[in-house]
């Protein structure tokens, strides 16, 4: 991959936009590297199903909003001063949260009242078979209208209220598939 690639911008949905190659790609390998550094937790806030606990990061609004003074500088001005985030209010920015998933890893199909989402494939390198991918369903939560594979240095900003779901790494990908999802109130 050359160290600079035009980004590219699509529409395969009227409420989803693709953009790739966001950054360069060694700002690509800086924010992952942030990513294995993070203060990971198991669990989930919204569930207290074991069966469905997953290993992540969350960043709070309050982080956002001094990303400066805290130590998260180098993970959240890349992301605030990219393209999918141009129009994205710091202020309205509930949170962000890394998501380290595993081979064991596969999400159930959810949405996110009134909130707008970027999600970010952070890994530098994936290849087809390795799993990982986005489905956006309709909203009945049965029938695909997209999916997106896990392409690194990718972002999708989406309405949160589409059902979605994502999968982790398959046994012959990378351990680890990160991702960052940051979630914007409407």
């Amino acid at each position: 991959m050359g160290d600079i690639e035009m980004l590219a911008i699509s529409n395969p949905h009227p409420e989803i936009t693709v953009y790739d190659n966001v950054f360069n790609w060694d700002l690509n390998k800086q924010i992952l590297l942030n990513c294995t550094k993070a203060p990971y937790f198991f669990g989930w806030q919204d569930t207290f199903n074991i069966e469905e606990a997953f290993i992540h990061s969350q960043i709070s609004n309050d982080t956002w909003k001094n990303m400066n003074q805290n130590g998260w500088k180098d993970l959240l001005n890349p992301l605030i001063d990219s393209n999918p985030f141009k129009d994205v209010d710091v202020n309205k920015i509930v949170n962000s949260v890394i998501n380290c998933d595993t081979t064991n890893d596969s999400h159930t199909v959810h949405t996110h009242k009134n909130q707008d989402v970027i999600l970010y494939y952070v890994n530098d390198e994936w290849q087809d078979g390795w799993g990982g991918e986005t489905f956006f369903y309709d909203e009945y939560g049965k029938e695909i209208i997209y999916t997106s594979p896990y392409t690194p240095n990718r972002m999708i900003k989406f309405n949160g209220e589409l059902v979605h779901r994502f999968n982790g790494p398959s046994r012959s990908g990378p351990k680890f598939r990160f991702s960052i999802s940051t979630f914007i109130w409407k």
